[in-house]
């Protein structure tokens, strides 16, 4: 392996379409593991939520990392040794709602295991028939998801929060989401862009997610910090991903997009593998050998 870092997205990436690690993926990430590259799981979940992940990979046993919520924590999973590298505060998401309120979306500020969630009117009757199309449980809870506009988050997040007005958005915290249609959530990137670009990172997830963190915070910040840590060079890492979050990582390593990967994603990287569903990054990583 000439790699001595993998670095990988998540949803879209790592994960396949069912949300789940394929065999094949996962043997070739536990084999590089044991010829001592080290694996990171860089996402815009919290760390917490990728314990499940890690240990899937037994990252705890070959001093794997996370950097959580799109670079504002780093997570030695071993020691599980959390650094927190910052995060939006209540007067900056209240600056941010503002500009977002009048696009009635779905405005959510994630904390590691909680969810505060803010569902307009106009968005909570599309959720309903959303929810009675698609079958979905009572019980769950009305938060959107990357690629749904009602995903349940309750494995990951053990609290969620439904907010009726933004008053409730009295805590800091690591990343703020926003959920709706593609039309809506590209209308939105372009408005918060022009207007807060100059102090926040505003990403698309998905078509449908749009993500922002302090304009200090990226997984690719996050990424020199932990190359350094570690003595490896950029020529010594490569880098999967499939969203505008993550193209803030590409500059830090071979870059490589999945099939599946938003085009401005492919149109960034160095090289464009298999779709998360069909063994992208396995199938790279025995190319490269």
């Amino acid at each position: 392996m000439k790699y001595k870092m993998i670095i990988m997205d998540m949803d879209g990436t790592l994960l396949n379409s069912e949300g789940i690690i394929t065999p094949r993926t996962k043997q070739k990430l536990i084999e590089s593991e044991k010829a001592g590259v080290v694996v990171v799981l860089a996402s815009g979940r919290s760390w917490k939520t990728l314990q499940g992940f890690g240990k899937e990979l037994e990252m705890d046993t070959y001093n794997g990392w996370f950097i959580g919520a799109n670079g504002t924590a780093l997570t030695e999973v071993k020691t599980m040794e959390h650094t927190v590298l910052g995060q939006v505060t209540p007067e900056e998401i209240k600056e941010v709602f503002e500009i977002a309120k009048p696009f009635e979306v779905e405005v959510m500020g994630v904390q590691d295991a909680t969810i505060f969630d803010y569902i307009p009117d106009s968005l909570r009757e599309i959720k309903r028939q959303y929810r009675i199309e698609n079958e979905i449980a009572e019980d769950v809870p009305w938060t959107g998801g990357v690629f749904k506009l009602v995903s349940d988050q309750r494995k990951g997040y053990s609290q969620i929060y439904d907010l009726k007005t933004q008053e409730g958005f009295t805590e800091s915290v690591n990343k703020m989401t926003f959920c709706h249609n593609e039309e809506i959530i590209k209308e939105l990137y372009e408005t918060l862009s022009k207007k807060l670009g100059d102090r926040f990172n505003f990403m698309r997830t998905s078509h449908t997610w749009l993500e922002c963190t302090p304009k200090s915070i990226s997984k690719g910040n996050a990424i020199r910090k932990l190359q350094e840590m570690l003595h490896i060079t950029k020529e010594e890492t490569v880098i999967f991903g499939d969203g505008e979050n993550d193209l803030s990582m590409f500059d830090c390593g071979v870059a490589v997009a999945m099939g599946n990967a938003m085009e401005t994603v492919k149109q960034a990287a160095d090289a464009v593998t298999e779709d998360n569903n069909s063994d992208g990054i396995a199938k790279f990583l025995d190319d490269a050998e």
